[in-house]
């Protein structure tokens, strides 16, 4: 039997004590936001760790497992910016110059309809919660058929480089880190629109910056990172795989991705 959608399952699988996301309006959940929104201003990033209980993990993971197989791999040289190389820069500047991204990812459509993942991405409270953060009044589903909910898999030798998002902000949630290596390293705000901090981010590729952190997330954590404006990466992976959902979110309704976006990431359209 399925496992049915209801408020009270949600609020079982998270860890609602630590963190009041069903209850931003009262004091407690004031205090709560605010702190989250500190963090953000201060590191681009909000770590909440053991909110998706264990045993709610152990059940996505053991689904996730069973899919595996149908896992799509690719691989690819890129720069920092995830877009094409500005002619106006030579090939070896922080411009241009090329990093090594290798991962493995199942798409919304292979993940099951009653995976717990999908509780917590559709629940208004989190979604109410994660727009407070970024000063809207809502985030809405991702209407795209493969992008909405996904999980990342970087296995033995596996690692995602230096690079911006394009998107605004990212949430994840941290289903099992790596055995060993797939650290989360990063460099918070790095640029901003008005300076794109050339220097800073050749440092960063070179592997002679001081400014490098790392973002230390447990089983279950919920970190909701602001990775535009911030260069990060995942360092290569030994041992067990590491598993992270990814859980997106759009400004508005409907939004979809472009047909070349789903075939780079998901090698398909539909």
């Amino acid at each position: 039997m399925g496992w049915k959608m209801s408020v009270n399952n949600v609020r079982d699988m998270i860890d609602l004590d630590r963190y009041p996301v069903d209850r931003l309006d009262s004091e407690e959940g004031q205090v709560f936001l605010e702190s989250c929104r500190e963090k953000l201003i201060e590191d681009g990033a909000v770590v909440l760790n053991g909110f998706l209980k264990p045993w709610a993990v152990d059940k996505v993971i053991a689904d996730v497992e069973a899919k595996l197989e149908d896992t799509f791999y690719c691989s690819n040289e890129h720069n920092a910016y995830l877009i094409d190389d500005d002619p106006a820069y030579p090939e070896d500047h922080p411009r241009n110059r090329k990093v090594y991204s290798d991962k493995g990812i199942l798409a919304s459509d292979q993940i099951s309809k009653d995976n717990l993942l999908r509780q917590v991405y559709d629940w208004e409270e989190v979604r109410r919660f994660i727009a407070l953060l970024m000063g809207s009044e809502m985030v809405y589903p991702f209407a795209d058929p493969l992008a909405s909910v996904n999980v990342n898999i970087n296995d033995e030798g596996r690692q995602l480089g230096w690079h911006y998002d394009n998107a605004k902000f990212v949430t994840t949630m941290m289903l099992r880190p790596a055995e060993v290596g797939g650290v989360y390293e990063y460099v918070p705000w790095t640029r901003s629109e008005e300076n794109q901090n050339f220097e800073e981010l050749g440092k960063i590729l070179d592997g002679e910056s001081d400014r490098v952190k790392e973002l230390k997330q447990g089983v279950g954590a919920f970190v909701l990172f602001k990775g535009k404006y911030t260069v990060h990466r995942v360092t290569p992976v030994e041992g067990d795989p590491r598993l992270v959902a990814i859980l997106s979110y759009a400004p508005e309704p409907g939004k979809m991705l472009t047909e070349e976006t789903r075939r780079l990431f998901y090698g398909r359209t539909e």
